[in-house]
């Protein structure tokens, strides 16, 4: 009787983790989405930080572009930003933002815009930032007057008011996408022989993450774990298909119905969103589904273009609302 007792007890318990497992996973898979508000046509998200803060740019002309940041509660218009045009890029915990003025790079911080034109020697700009506020984007290499050199682009890395360039993968240019925390950073740049690839810096060395089979690569997020995402052509068609990087090995995601595809961005728990072909996706748990299929029915949004997703499994990006137009749009997974 006393055994009986314990084996019921067991099974009581484990009926209830069973139920209690299965009812997170039903609620996980639900969102709700908030319409930011109207963008301009071109507009752009272009960073998102665990507090739900957004940044990004909106273009007034083929050649000029106003810089925005969403604080949670309100749109922010950055202007120009001082000067002849502003983009803010990315944005970290503590509300920090970079991009760039016109053709220097900077980084916005309660209220003032710090101009790294003198450490990262413009024209340049700040692509991402961590919450240590080290900034990272590409420069240009000016060259020696009377010298038949062009210009080149580097990748960089700002810390403390230093630049450090990153170098490139043989070749001349290239460029730096993302920085986790510990302090990794990945990118793009060309090789010996023109190529583009992917890249992971650390420990002071650029290492070549390859391809798919293909010729080009270039990598657009990583998190803490080390975990890369972006894009890479395959072998045969050369078409470019979404990617994860992790343990020193590149795994094709796929696509949507055979379209081409490319990650953007990666959070702690490993979900990943991007596009394939003209579709927004969240790919978790091995797979990759369709952004719109995650909202209620009669949500009204009729696309989905995802450019970030936070620790939180926010998703934020710009779509077409039901009024037809650009709306930046901030999707939240129920509780």
């Amino acid at each position: 009787m006393k055994w009986s007792r314990v084996y019921w007890s067991i099974g009581l318990c484990a009926l209830v983790a069973w139920l209690s497992v299965e009812a997170l996973a039903t609620a996980t898979d639900k969102y709700t989405i908030k319409d930011v508000g109207a963008i301009a046509a071109g507009g752009t998200v272009e960073g998102l930080n665990n507090n739900g803060q957004l940044a990004g740019a909106i273009p007034v002309s083929q050649t000029r572009n106003t810089g925005w940041w969403f604080d949670g509660k309100k749109f922010i218009d950055l202007g120009t930003c001082g000067g002849i045009g502003c983009r803010a890029m990315d944005i970290n915990d503590k509300g920090q933002i970079v991009g760039n003025i016109g053709r220097d790079a900077f980084i916005y911080n309660d209220g003032k815009f710090i101009d790294l034109a003198a450490f990262v020697r413009p024209p340049g700009i700040a692509l991402a930032v961590n919450d240590l506020a080290e900034a990272v984007g590409w420069y240009t290499l000016i060259p020696v007057p009377g010298s038949d050199f062009p210009s080149e682009r580097h990748a960089y890395m700002y810390r403390g008011r230093s630049l450090t360039d990153l170098g490139t993968l043989g070749g001349k240019e290239s460029a730096a996408t993302d920085i986790n925390n510990i302090g990794q950073i990945v990118g793009y740049a060309s090789t010996y022989t023109d190529e583009t690839h992917a890249f992971l810096y650390q420990q002071g060395r650029m290492t070549d993450m390859g391809t798919l089979g293909g010729t080009d690569s270039r990598a657009n997020s990583i998190n803490d774990r080390g975990h890369v995402v972006g894009s890479a052509n395959v072998a045969g068609s050369n078409k470019a298909h979404a990617f994860l990087y992790a343990e020193g090995k590149m795994t094709d995601l796929g696509t949507l119905e055979g379209q081409e595809s490319t990650a953007l961005s990666i959070n702690e728990a490993g979900q990943i969103v991007g596009t394939s072909g003209s579709r927004g996706f969240l790919y978790s748990q091995g797979k990759m589904i369709d952004l719109t299929t995650l909202l209620p029915q009669g949500s009204g949004w009729k696309t989905l273009i995802p450019r970030c997703i936070n620790d939180r499994g926010q998703i934020a990006g710009v779509g077409i609302a039901a009024d037809g137009k650009p709306h930046i749009f901030l999707i939240t997974p129920a509780p």
